[in-house]
């Protein structure tokens, strides 16, 4: 097999990284930054912390605390205007995925004309961005190691990528610290978000040696780790564990993409506004299962990672079916039990199943989506 692995970002990693953030921000040239984060981590007090680090650096400082869940246009170019108005010459990114991958768009939007909705797809703008350092506080999306910023379309209700060079940071600053105060619901659903990049990198059609060797490490790592993250917050090794599984399951889809488990989470995403992690904890079994026929070995590799006793010559279906229900299992033990906690019924889920395949993830499987398996996906979910 010959693969293509595409570079990740500079990475610091450990707790107490992002003291380090001033100086490091210094010491990549900028002057003055864009600030990019939510107002949960505005009134927490988080970002009142990396402030101070980066004004005791010496650098200016200018805040966009106004980051919504899955982050529309509209908000990623308001914020764009506003840093350059400001004369900003990097972008700083503080919290979960949405954040960063907004902090993403921004810096695109630094150095190439709005609006953001023309540059979906792979290096469609011209110019590369400023000085970009994400500082993840979720431990899930990866999107602090990966060249992916995923955009919500507010005239088609859908999410497309941003993806390229301009989305890569310049330095991730991973501190497992920024996750303490996560409740447990959200770091649930960030969890399986990470599961759920390191089981669809695995059975991707863009699969690799390296990204599966970090995605099953991931598993590894999840499946021990996030009961106790969501049991116990303030538990710092299971929060650092989290912090390194997210950051290898992203590190390993940003060449082996994920597939039709993120076409369904982001179709969900688009229609019902659905939180992300939650669809793809979901999602992820039936697709698992789904797949088993085409990727065994790498469907046998999840179970294992997992901790199940599966037999070398046990037949795909049965297979698939006991990976799946380890799956469903595992996501009911950290709190997410089904479909009815985000108030949908069946016939709503099954009417985007058209949707499903015209999601940019939906390229990346081991085989063609097509409406028909995006139906039978969306009707075995519960």
């Amino acid at each position: 097999m010959v693969s293509y692995i595409t570079r990740t970002s500079p990475i610091l990693f450990g707790v107490g990284a992002i003291e380090q953030i001033g100086e490091r921000v210094k010491g990549l040239g900028c002057k003055k930054v864009m600030l990019v984060t939510d107002a949960g981590l505005k009134s927490a007090g988080v970002t009142d912390e990396v402030v101070k680090h980066l004004t005791s650096a010496g650098l200016g400082v200018v805040q966009y605390d106004k980051v919504p869940s899955d982050p529309p246009d509209y908000a990623i170019e308001e914020c764009a205007s506003i840093a350059r108005a400001e004369g900003v010459d990097g972008v700083v990114g503080v919290g979960g995925g949405s954040v960063l991958d907004a902090a993403k768009a921004v810096n695109v939007l630094l150095t190439n004309p709005p609006p953001i909705t023309a540059y979906y797809g792979v290096n469609v703008g011209k110019n590369p961005g400023k000085v970009l350092v994400l500082a993840p506080t979720t431990s899930g999306t990866g999107s602090e190691a990966t060249a992916i910023s995923v955009v919500s379309d507010s005239r088609t209700s859908k999410k497309s990528g941003v993806i390229g060079h301009y989305c890569t940071a310049t330095l991730a600053i991973v501190d497992p610290a920024l996750t303490i105060k996560l409740p447990p619901a959200l770091t649930a659903g960030t969890g399986m978000d990470a599961f759920s990049h390191a089981a669809e990198a695995l059975t991707s059609g863009l699969a690799n040696p390296i990204s599966d060797i970090l995605a099953e490490r991931a598993i590894q790592l999840i499946t021990r780790y996030l009961p106790i993250a969501v049991e116990n917050g303030s538990d710092i090794t299971a929060r650092t564990n989290m912090s390194l599984a997210s950051l290898i399951a992203g590190i390993a889809f940003n060449d082996a993409l994920p597939h039709f488990g993120h076409a369904i989470a982001h179709t969900m995403g688009g229609h019902f506004h659905v939180h992300h992690g939650t669809a793809c904890a979901l999602a992820i079994g039936p697709v698992i299962a789904h797949v088993a026929s085409l990727v065994p070995d790498k469907v046998r590799i999840i179970g294992r990672a997992m901790g199940l006793d599966l037999r070398d010559d046990m037949p795909v279906e049965e297979l698939g079916q006991e990976v799946a229900a380890a799956i469903k299992s595992f996501a009911a033990k950290v709190g997410i039990t089904g479909l009815k906690q985000l108030n949908l019924d069946k016939s709503a889920l099954e009417g985007i199943a058209a949707d499903v395949p015209t999601d940019d993830c939906a390229n990346f499987g081991p085989e063609k989506m097509t409406v028909e398996i995006a139906a039978k996906l969306l009707r075995a979910m519960e």
